[in-house]
């Protein structure tokens, strides 16, 4: 028996495309640069049974399998926000533009309604084929977006979970559509780097524009959690898939360490608002704009738009080299009168709804 080479951790393929509806998996059709790999749990049981040996004797069986991947990017493209944003918010989002340029939009609903009626087909495998993995009705349980110290790329780290799981070398549980997808993988796309990214913060969202905080933010990380329900109804379908996914809570956090400059320490500071009597509302804004253009005549730039209210939580001593910083955490919530929701987002990139 020759010994197999085949396998190797370099040609892992991470593949996305969004789904029509709930339940139906599709072809994927954009390759993404991530790492990392997804765990899959059919949840084979043992029963829990007397039988005349100190030793498991009667079959497990299946329950409800488990499946999640726990990926990262190490360098975020404005063409993988989309991704990021939809799988965790939900909703139908497409984009809007007739030229290269392409503006996406979020503004997700705080009573749950956006929903998760077009999650993601995931295709995860390297270069033995027959052991290709599809997994359905993908969303994003919680992601962990960070602009790093020194202004370069920024990263994500991304909690998926999933529905329902499929293999190309599977009898039970066969692919379909077949796997893998053949996907053309651009590896020049345009990256997000703090360097791009102004940080922004008011009292009203009329005042963000003129609330830039600059010489002040040495790094920040954006984190997005939720609750997830898994519905399962008794339909007779032989199955242990979900027919839909519920979002039971969602928070929605920043945490930034700032220098001690007079906008972050001192009265009428930021640190002041956090040690207050009372919540103090704030509204930030984190507005990316590359250097690298995506059409001309006029300038169309890749870009980045976040907005949300927030109430500062926490507050820590940290240090940046020698300096001692200050890190601040808020949360956002649902404010219905100035921004009316919870958080906005605006991404221009290149990546059409066929694409995603």
């Amino acid at each position: 028996m020759p010994v197999s080479l085949a396998g190797f951790v370099k040609d892992r393929k991470h593949q996305f495309g969004r789904q029509a509806t709930f339940g139906t998996a599709v072809a994927a059709v954009r390759r993404y640069g991530f790492k990392g790999v997804p765990a899959t749990d059919p949840s084979w049981t043992d029963p829990d049974v007397d039988v005349g040996s100190i030793d498991p004797f009667q079959a497990p069986h299946r329950e409800a399998g488990k499946y999640a991947a726990a990926l990262t990017d190490p360098t975020v493209r404005y063409n993988n926000l989309p991704l990021i944003f939809h799988a965790f918010f939900g909703g139908s989002v497409t984009p809007t533009g007739m030229g290269d340029d392409k503006t996406w939009e979020w503004a997700p609903a705080s009573d749950g309604s956006d929903g998760d009626e077009e999650p993601m087909t995931y295709e995860f495998g390297d270069d033995v084929t027959d052991d290709w993995w599809q997994y359905r009705d993908g969303i994003l349980e919680s992601f962990e977006i960070t602009g790093p110290e020194g202004l370069g790329a920024l990263t994500c780290s991304m909690q998926w979970k999933f529905g329902a799981a499929f293999s190309s070398g599977s009898t039970d549980f066969p692919d379909s559509p077949s796997i893998p997808a053949t996907i053309t993988f651009d590896p020049n796309e345009a990256i997000v780097f703090l360097k791009d990214i102004g940080i922004y913060i008011a009292s009203s969202t009329a005042g963000l524009s003129a609330g830039q905080i600059t010489d002040a933010l040495h790094n920040f990380s954006l984190r997005g959690t939720r609750v997830i329900d898994e519905k399962r109804f008794a339909n007779g379908s032989d199955v242990f898939d979900p027919q839909a996914w519920g979002t039971a809570s969602r928070m929605i956090e920043l945490d930034c360490s700032w220098a001690k400059t007079s906008d972050i320490v001192g009265t009428g500071s930021e640190t002041d608002a956090w040690f207050s009597d009372t919540s103090v509302l704030r509204y930030v804004e984190l507005k990316a704009t590359s250097q690298e253009l995506i059409s001309t005549g006029p300038d169309v730039p890749y870009s980045a738009d976040l907005v949300m209210p927030m109430r500062y939580y926490t507050r820590e001593e940290r240090d940046s080299g020698g300096n001692s910083v200050v890190g601040l955490t808020g949360k956002a919530f649902l404010d219905p009168d100035d921004l009316d929701g919870v958080f906005t987002a605006q991404v221009v990139n290149t990546l059409d709804d066929a694409g995603f």
